[in-house]
């Protein structure tokens, strides 16, 4: 069956508003189509909680809840579902909260701190040294930069201080930059009750393919799982083989966009590398000077709270795809905890 996101908005630090998601809920309750919400939780969800069903947390918690979601519409559990998240990271926590709810492994470890321990055991596998990770460090951010830029040509690099090194890996820019207040919303449903409510083709993105996992380690347990990213590129697969559709070459000829996961460089690095599109990671520094692989400029400047990045980059990729006369598809990555969990969702007009 063919899915579409047939709405999607967002509100950041109070801009934007949820008109267009909610206009179709009040038109299908009018139809009488059962709508099911699925929500993505805050920061102040504790990792280790037990949600209730149709609660999500992680950083691809938007392609878990999309997988949920395919299977309610296909067994007619639903009619129509939306995908909701709003975290107030900016003016909803005290700070000492916030670095608490921070602390996610073993009641006292940060993602920093996991995502410090995983690169020594990336750089092993990958045979790369620490010099070439710290060169491709760079180049990523200056591709993230520049795309950034694009969409308006005032905004300025971050302060000098962010570009000085917080841990032996990685610098100030080189991690993600959540504290915004946030409230996205998706709405999710077949052909026929798109047609029924006759949704214009425009606003229909289809929902090509959509992938999932999660390994049965999480924490710093998972490190030598994590490392060879190799979960990932079964993600990747998995989700192409659905789209049917070649995306190396749809994005090298110019036809597909990409929104990488950006927090901490090594995973993008995993990211593009398992795509294909490159052989070797020493290849990175030349092809991140001709190819975007982010359309907002990434986790650390464009920002997106915790478990509602995948989210945010799914209304982003909407969006994009919707204004775009060149581009015909859009590849979205979500990656969780340390990258035990990982999510591809592949949209197309």
């Amino acid at each position: 069956m063919n899915y579409f996101i047939v709405a999607a908005d967002r509100i950041v630090d109070g801009e934007g508003d949820h008109l267009a998601t909610e206009k179709v809920l009040k038109k299908a309750e009018k139809f009488g189509l059962k709508t099911i919400v699925l929500h993505i939780v805050t920061l102040a969800q504790r990792w280790e909680d037990n949600l209730p069903p149709g609660h999500f947390k992680s950083g691809a918690s938007a392609m878990a809840a999309i997988n949920r979601a395919q299977t309610l519409l296909a067994t007619d559990s639903a009619c129509v579902v939306l995908i909701r998240g709003t975290d107030l990271l900016r003016t909803g926590y005290e700070r000492k909260d916030r670095d608490r709810f921070m602390k996610l492994y073993r009641g006292k470890f940060t993602p920093l701190d996991g995502y410090t321990r995983l690169v020594p055991a990336f750089l092993k596998y990958h045979g790369i040294s620490l010099k070439q990770f710290n060169e491709i460090s760079h180049s990523l951010f200056e591709n993230y930069l520049r795309t950034w830029r694009l969409q308006d040509p005032k905004r300025t690099a971050p302060n000098a201080r962010w570009f000085e090194p917080v841990t032996r890996y990685f610098r100030g820019v080189d991690c993600a930059n959540p504290n915004i207040d946030f409230s996205g919303q998706l709405v999710v449903m077949d052909e026929a009750r798109a047609d029924l409510l006759r949704i214009p083709s425009r606003e229909r993105i289809r929902i090509l393919g959509n992938s999932f996992s999660k390994l049965a380690v999480d924490g710093f347990e998972s490190i030598p799982k994590v490392a060879p990213y190799l979960h990932l590129k079964k993600t990747i697969r998995a989700a192409l083989d659905e789209a049917r559709i070649d995306f190396k070459e749809e994005f090298l000829q110019g036809r597909a966009l990409l929104e990488a996961y950006t927090c901490y460089p090594v995973v993008p690095m995993g990211l593009l590398l398992r795509l294909g599109l490159v052989r070797k990671l020493s290849e990175l520094p030349e092809f991140l000077k001709t190819h975007e692989v982010t359309i907002t400029g990434g986790l650390n400047l464009a920002r997106a709270p915790w478990n509602l990045t995948s989210l945010n980059y799914l209304i982003a990729m909407r969006e994009k795809l919707k204004n775009s006369r060149r581009h015909r598809y859009g590849l979205v990555h979500g990656n969780g905890s340390l990258g035990n969990q990982q999510g591809i969702t592949i949209l197309g007009k």
